[in-house]
């Protein structure tokens, strides 16, 4: 039973890490069509859904702990080593990649057009990074 709830929290929380990053990519294309002065806003919603997306990767990973204690899985089964050096890698990528273009706006190094296509592709990384995350999870490839 405790496995069970584990697992659906896992899921939820699977959902809630990389939900809010597809929402994001209409969001750029809006930040594109409006002027500067109206940007802030769209800023403000980025970084609130960044720290959605962090907040429900913590859930993530203190489930999967648990998860991992309470199945037969081994911490060093291959799937699991790689899931670990994945969400290791998106919490440092989270980290280098949003707060440091994020801070910039509002001051004098901001230039709109470079802020929103490293949004961009900051976004499309992570998200991608999480998918292979996610496949790992769910596919659980046992490659040694």
């Amino acid at each position: 039973m405790l496995h069970i709830f584990f697992l659906y929290i896992h899921i939820l929380s699977a959902i809630g890490s990389i939900g809010p990053l597809f929402a994001l990519i209409p969001m750029l294309k809006k930040m594109e069509e409006t002027d500067e002065a109206s940007l802030g806003g769209f800023v403000q919603s980025f970084q609130y859904a960044i720290s959605v997306v962090k907040h429900f990767g913590h859930i993530l990973v203190t489930s999967g702990v648990f998860l991992i204690i309470l199945s037969g899985w081994t911490w060093t089964t291959s799937w699991v080593v790689l899931t670990i050096v994945g969400m290791g890698s998106s919490v440092f990528y989270l980290a280098r990649a949003f707060k440091p273009t994020l801070k910039t706006y509002g001051t004098s190094d901001f230039n709109k057009e470079s802020f929103i296509a490293k949004l961009r592709k900051s976004t499309w990384i992570y998200i991608l990074l999480l998918l292979f995350v996610l496949w790992l999870m769910v596919a659980k490839p046992v490659l040694w």
